[in-house]
């Protein structure tokens, strides 16, 4: 019956490869490339600079000027027309006064840069998902070779009690309790199979993919010591978070508009060049001539949109003092986090080593009687556990140092390479 099982087992691990689907093999650094070029929340912030970029250009963009033409003559020629009258022509042109034009285009361009630190802060977070992700799937394949391994181990046990049952030493529940342990140990391979299709789909859509394409993972879980210095961290992250600079920029681009709603208290005025013909009995006179028109600030002299882009500006400057302090925490709870999974990992690899030897000498003791068979299947699930905890401590360290890189800012763009 367990031999039985096994063979399907084996054969719903091999369907993909039997269908002709070749995995696709894949690193962390392909994928975060492929991310950087695919993924759809870069796609979107990407257009998000396009569009800042095109009100950046229409804010340095100078006002039309207008043509005014007026022809009063008419009846001129028509029989019993009038032949008095007057045609003129006019050109005006608004003109920009007290820096308003200069501020509009800082304000614009400052709004782009903000828009351009937002797309690296989408980066940095898409980058941690997808490493995330990644992790993921890679301690979804550990947790298989775990189980298959667990599931080797429970059918040399259920050999050994077929083998004792046979012989009239272990009574039938003893047998019973085997083959319901084989069963465990088989359906746990069949959920760790599953595990693994769901996270591929869960990276794939990371990487702007069909959800069911194949991967296999090149990486593997390593264990390298990290010196963690918080204050230096702090540092590097308040100089480099984009989300920072994103708000630094757009300060300045209130701080500009603030200025130009000073600036609005006195309107534009707007320059005429005109050109009149008269026609009258005496003949034609042609007059050439300069107008200006200023409005007077005497009613509307701007005082509700000063007030207003302060307070905004104000408020921008509070939200950035109290966002530092914000990234400040985010940085101590990722270096805590950080420094706890690393003390983890090491007590775990301890453990498997441990481990190991437990399942060394639990096997021969009970092959020579030493045990029980309740003490073995104790012993079984220590092991199992101890090693399933070991990759879990691997996958949540190296997620925990990609969180500390999203904290400070580290995660570096891609060099641009065509992806499959």
């Amino acid at each position: 019956m367990g031999r039985v099982l096994v063979a399907i087992v084996s054969m719903l691990l091999c369907m993909p490869l039997a269908w002709g689907q070749e995995p696709e093999r894949l690193s962390l650094e392909e994928a975060l490339q492929i991310a950087w070029q695919r993924n759809p929340r870069l796609l979107q912030a990407r257009q998000e600079v396009e569009a800042a970029r095109g009100r950046w250009i229409q804010d340095r963009a100078l006002p039309n000027p207008e043509l005014e033409v007026s022809a009063t003559e008419l009846s001129q020629g028509l029989k019993g027309g009038s032949t008095v009258g007057d045609d003129s022509i006019a050109l005006s042109q608004e003109v920009d006064v007290l820096g308003k034009f200069w501020l509009r285009g800082k304000a614009g361009k400052a709004d782009y840069q903000a828009t351009q630190h937002l797309l690296q802060r989408v980066w940095s977070e898409v980058a941690f998902e997808v490493t995330q992700a990644y992790n993921h799937l890679l301690l979804s394949t550990q947790r298989i070779g775990v189980a298959r391994e667990v599931l080797t181990l429970t059918r040399g046990l259920f050999d050994q009690v077929q083998l004792r049952y046979n012989a009239g030493e272990v009574l039938r529940n003893e047998l019973l309790r085997a083959q319901i342990e084989a069963a465990k140990a088989e359906n746990a391979v069949l959920e760790a199979d599953k595990q693994i299709t769901l996270d591929t789909a869960a990276l794939n859509i990371l990487l702007g993919r069909d959800a069911q394409q194949s991967l296999a993972l090149i990486d593997q879980f390593t264990y390298q010591p990290q010196d963690i210095d918080p204050d230096q961290l702090l540092t590097q992250a308040l100089q480099q978070r984009p989300d920072l600079k994103a708000r630094e920029a757009a300060i300045r681009a209130q701080r500009n508009r603030w200025r130009l709603a000073l600036s609005n208290i006195l309107d534009n005025p707007t320059v005429s060049a005109i050109g009149t013909r008269e026609t009258g009995e005496a003949g034609k006179e042609q007059v050439f001539g300069l107008a200006i028109r200023w409005p007077i600030p005497f009613w509307n002299q701007n005082r509700g949109a000063i007030r207003e882009a302060k307070a905004e500006l104000t408020r921008r400057e509070v939200e950035y003092e109290a966002f530092k302090r914000e990234v400040g925490l985010e940085v101590v709870s990722a270096v805590a986090e950080a420094r706890l999974a690393q003390r983890q990992v090491t007590v775990w690899k301890t453990g498997v080593e441990q481990a190991n030897d437990l399942t060394r000498l639990a096997s021969q003791q009970y092959r020579e009687g030493d045990i029980n068979f309740i003490t073995y299947l104790e012993h079984l699930a220590t092991v199992r556990e101890t090693k399933v905890a070991y990759v879990d401590a691997l996958a949540t360290y190296r997620t925990q140092l990609a969180r500390l890189n999203q904290a400070v800012a580290s995660t570096l763009i891609p060099d641009r390479k065509e992806v499959r």
